[in-house]
């Protein structure tokens, strides 16, 4: 009956109420649709008057009184979130990166990616101090202003560096409304630039020997560590002791990048000779802590001057880094990652298994973790040692047998008809 009562009611765009339990339910009918809503009320005089606020723009006779109605509201419930931003003491735009590194809500980053999401950051702040210096506080950092900043980097980055950036402020001003610091996002619908696929290319044995040259002291060393292993500059530069193991020659390490996505799983990396050799050459006492010392420190406090310092030294060898085409952006195309192209390049020349190189390297599809847990302890060991050994006097390869020059002469002297019986012959007496 109460339905009943309910639906006539609803028929006069009036509405009722239904009780639930202690709360009750505004209903009302539009165009023959019931609609149920929460009033959020035990109370019946409070609920009624939840009721009346839910109804009336509807209650309306013509579609423009209905959406003059709306817009009341709309501007109503705007007025309220400017009263309850202003009721709360101001953020300022120049303390947003600290609000953010503070929060437990933010996700857990090494501090090298701290460190350069503060300098992202405060890129943004500058432009904001001489373009509008009227958002000062970050609940007056609007759409049309970050739509500016956003116009202004994608004429200075690259596409992936545009997009890096606008990810990093979409995620800082989500974790500071999750905690009640802003109310809206500006940056929710600014969307990420398409990008057209460009990655760096390997070096040859040549340009890394040239390399090899000019390089001296912890860069000589970092420079080593990422061509015989295959790592990340990040991993490289950071490092420790306590990840190598020069009584079972290899390094185990827990890859940063993959960290939170392999759950802490590592990588075993067999260490080649003259990696071993280098390593050697450090007094068994300083052996504890990070193998580069001052890179680790400045890679952790700004990873671009790391970067920089290994670009220059490309440069030097006369090894081109970037290619420029006509109306687009320099794009890179040698940099330390270059290093673990290079890796994998010489690796799979050299005839190892590509599931064996994947597993040096830490890659972790679903088919790759599968070979890697049947890759052997002496496959990897092959696969690193296949590596040619590069330095500043030249390129070594490992030395193979040979055949004693009368019978290679002998088999200059075949056709290549005969080269092939002599091939099946052979393989059926082995």
């Amino acid at each position: 009956m109460a339905n009943a009562n309910a639906k006539k009611k609803a028929k006069h765009g009036e509405g009722c109420l239904v009780k639930r339990g202690k709360t009750y339910y505004a209903r009302w009918m539009v165009e023959g649709k019931v609609f149920t809503r929460s009033t959020g009320e035990s109370v019946e005089r409070e609920a009624k008057k939840k009721l009346a606020e839910f109804v009336a723009p509807f209650a309306a006779k013509t579609d423009k009184e209905r959406l003059e109605n709306l817009a009341v509201k709309i501007e109503g419930r705007k007025a309220e979130i400017r009263e309850y931003e202003d009721s709360k003491p101001a953020l300022a735009l120049a303390d947003g990166f600290e609000a953010y590194r503070k929060s437990r809500a933010r996700p857990d980053t090494g501090a090298a990616t701290l460190n350069m999401y503060e300098s992202q950051y405060n890129r943004l702040v500058r432009w904001a101090e001489q373009n509008v210096p009227n958002a000062r506080e970050m609940r007056n950092f609007t759409r049309s202003t970050a739509d500016a900043f956003a116009t202004y980097l994608a004429g200075e980055l690259s596409p992936n560096s545009f997009n890096k950036y606008i990810t990093l402020f979409k995620r800082m001003w989500d974790v500071l409304a999750d905690e009640g610091r802003i109310t809206e996002n500006p940056w929710a619908k600014i969307r990420h630039i398409a990008l057209a696929p460009h990655t760096r290319r390997e070096l040859t044995v040549e340009e890394l020997a040239r390399v090899c040259g000019l390089v001296t002291g912890e860069m000589r060393l970092l420079f080593a560590v990422g061509i015989y292993t295959g790592l990340r500059l990040g991993d490289c530069a950071t490092l420790e002791w306590g990840s190598i193991d020069l009584a079972r020659n290899r390094i185990m390490i827990i890859p940063r990048k993959t960290a939170r996505h392999s759950h802490g799983k590592p990588v075993k990396i067999p260490l080649h000779p003259t990696l071993t050799a280098m390593l050697a050459e450090v007094p068994p006492s300083e052996r504890t802590g990070y193998l580069l010392p001052e890179t680790a420190d400045v890679y952790q406090r700004n990873s671009s001057l790391i970067s920089s310092r290994i670009q220059a030294v490309f440069e030097k060898a006369g090894i081109r880094t970037q290619t420029t085409a006509d109306g687009e952006r320099a794009k890179v195309d040698v940099g330390f990652h270059s290093l673990r192209h290079t890796f994998v390049s010489l690796s799979a020349n050299a005839g190892t298994p590509l599931a064996v190189v994947q597993a040096i390297v830490g890659h972790s599809t679903p088919t790759m973790t599968l070979h890697y847990f049947h890759e052997s302890d002496t496959a990897l060991q092959s696969a690193v040692a296949a590596l040619p050994s590069i330095s500043a006097d030249g390129i070594t390869t490992a030395e193979t047998p040979s055949l004693p020059a009368h019978l290679l002469a002998a088999l200059d002297g075949l056709s290549k008809e005969e080269l092939v019986a002599l091939q099946g012959e052979i393989a059926k007496r082995l």
